[in-house]
């Protein structure tokens, strides 16, 4: 093998003799390989990416640029592999400056194609959708929206409604996996994209329609046009979302046509119903019949939509649900004592009524005025009269006992001739108010005579 001879020369006599492969083997000036690496149709492919192996970092970017420059419709392909191949030595921002800077976005798509798979670098994914983009490769603008984990999604959003492409579906696949879906709702009707609209929330991603809603409202879309597309979509969205946003805007009104179509078909649907039941109220159509009537909506939640609207309809929403300190607390707030009293006669709840008359209660006079006045005197049910006695009796209240069986026993009603209430309202008042026995004694007519006298 011959190795001392002058290898310049030897290289310029190949290179005029077109063995450009054997003049590039020979020569180490980078201007002489610039000008015979650009031949690339004489020169074998893979021995060619080979030879990239043996310049330096600097050399190899300037052959490339060379390259490019000389003819970029020949030598793009080669250029490409070249680059796949080194890119980690090369470093990937300089190869994507170098296709950058002879705007060859496809050169660009077809290297990041190669390596973005395997890249976490966020540059590298939004440079490969911008060149997708770029190149018209819309599919694969998909593809790489919905798969990567990569990429800025501010950034590429931002991006693809600048592109303005023809297939909004790449903006819509980001916008739905990183909740940007008001921004695109608004960017889709302000752009007159409404088609768009319907297509993410019947076949992407129907749970989003509420948020949608929530943005055709914010930009005063037509009424018809929402309640259209509410009606049209099939698929699986939570009503309690979608009445969350129309409420929000003060628009809950809007969901009445959809909503009763819903209970039409037999929905039983708390979230259906509780709306329903919030429009009613809004708009004063007998929502207490509906209160008392419905057996589906939740009686804490319309409960507490009343409360600032109309306590007594709140009472009516908590007794049908038992809801018991929520209506108490009602009652309380707003001084409903009556219905408050009629409540607890009704539910006959001994634990209940421990509560509302232990010292810790501060309305507990006012209570106990409307069990007497009110309550008692409406209720024509013995067990409504036999737990409040109890409870009283249990709560050690002997002054507020007397009070509520005079009311009961002396003022004409069904249970006035009641033994039992006669002789405890006797026995009673000889432990907490003597002064008042001789008057029930002359009074009442049907009390256990000897036994009383001999207690007394």
């Amino acid at each position: 093998m011959f190795t001392h001879y002058d290898r310049a020369h030897i290289a310029q006599l190949c290179e005029k003799a077109g063995l450009l492969q054997r003049a590039l083997e020979h020569y180490t000036d980078l201007y002489d390989i610039k000008r015979a690496v650009v031949h690339t149709q004489l020169l074998n492919g893979d021995w060619l990416v080979g030879f990239f192996g043996t310049l330096s970092v600097e050399d190899s970017l300037e052959c490339l640029k060379a390259m490019l420059t000389a003819n970029i419709r020949q030598n793009l392909q080669i250029c490409v592999q070249i680059a796949t191949k080194y890119h980690e030595q090369l470093t990937t921002k300089a190869l994507i400056d170098l296709f950058e800077g002879f705007k060859s976005y496809e050169g660009l798509f077809y290297f990041l194609g190669s390596i973005v798979n395997f890249s976490q670098d966020p540059e590298v994914h939004f440079k490969y959708i911008q060149a997708a983009c770029k190149t018209n490769q819309i599919k694969e603008v998909e593809r790489i929206c919905r798969e990567s984990n990569c990429y800025n999604a501010e950034r590429v959003k931002n991006f693809l409604k600048e592109a303005k492409l023809t297939d909004q579906l790449p903006l819509i696949i980001v916008c739905d996996r990183f909740d940007f879906v008001h921004d695109l709702v608004l960017y889709l009707y302000r752009n007159s994209l409404q088609k768009y609209i319907e297509i993410y929330v019947q076949k992407v991603n129907p749970s989003r329609l509420p948020v949608v809603v929530g943005g055709l409202l914010d930009v005063d879309c037509s009424e018809d046009i929402i309640k259209n597309l509410i009606l049209v979509v099939k698929g699986q969205f939570s009503t309690d979302e979608l009445v969350e946003e129309v409420e929000k805007r003060n628009r809950l009104k809007l969901l009445l046509p959809w909503l009763e179509s819903r209970v039409h078909e037999g929905c039983v649907e708390p979230a259906t119903h509780n709306a329903l039941a919030k429009i009613y109220i809004d708009s004063n159509n007998n929502p207490e019949r509906f209160l008392k009537e419905n057996q589906f909506y939740d009686s804490r939640v319309v409960g507490r939509y009343c409360e600032k609207r109309d306590p007594h309809l709140a009472c009516v929403a908590y007794e049908r649900g038992q809801c018991d300190r929520e209506l108490i607390a009602v009652c309380n707030e707003n001084s409903l004592f009556k219905s408050e009293a009629r409540y607890l006669v009704r539910r006959r709840d001994a634990e209940l009524w421990a509560e509302v008359l232990s010292e810790a209660n501060p309305y507990k006079r006012q209570l106990i005025d409307q069990v007497v006045q009110t309550a008692l005197s409406e209720t024509q049910d013995p067990d409504d009269i036999s737990v409040t006695v109890k409870a009283f009796m249990t709560a050690d209240l002997p002054n507020e006992l007397i009070e509520l069986l005079e009311k009961i026993v002396l003022d004409s009603s069904v249970f006035s001739d009641h033994r039992n209430l006669q002789n405890l309202l006797i026995l009673t008042a000889i432990k907490a108010d003597r002064s008042r026995v001789m008057d029930y004694i002359n009074r009442l007519d049907n009390y256990d005579a000897p036994d009383i006298a001999n207690i007394a």
